[in-house]
């Protein structure tokens, strides 16, 4: 448990969400159509990634947290918000704009490599305003927070 001066520090976390997706599974076989690994999925998983994993590691030390970020208008979105909502994290900081995509990096791994990585994602910056938006969230809360971490 980490403590500041006493007390539980309140963190606000500033950068970008995203979702680590992995998927287990054993190749015992090449592709006939190419010479790739076929790989036979037994189990996935997905966690927070990006600025989500600083948050995740942050809870894990007692802080709490406030999230800022801005995330697309899709299912991954959706995902996202459910994985922050299992940490007891309140999305009421997390914009969302339309036609952007929210970033899920997907690994396929097989005896214990990873052997491929795609990703889904926007890699532009977030609109002019979203960004004025997401300041003025921070600027009115600023003052609540023991620590910043922009990611």
């Amino acid at each position: 448990m980490i403590e500041l001066k006493g007390k539980t520090p309140h963190i606000a976390v500033i950068g970008d969400l995203m979702i680590d997706h992995y998927l287990w599974g054993v190749c015992e076989r090449i592709s006939p159509e190419a010479p790739v690994q076929i790989v036979s999925i037994e189990k996935e998983t997905s966690v927070l990634g990006g600025a989500g994993n600083v948050i995740h590691n942050l809870i894990a030390l007692g802080a709490k947290i406030d999230v800022f970020s801005v995330l697309g208008d899709d299912e991954n979105a959706e995902a996202l918000k459910s994985l922050l909502h299992r940490l007891d994290i309140s999305t009421k900081h997390i914009g969302i704009q339309a036609q952007r995509l929210t970033s899920k990096k997907s690994r396929i791994i097989s005896s214990g490599q990873q052997i491929l990585r795609y990703d889904k994602e926007t890699t532009e910056s977030i609109d002019i305003e979203q960004e004025s938006q997401l300041i003025a969230q921070f600027t009115q809360n600023i003052s609540l927070y023991d620590v910043v971490i922009c990611i």
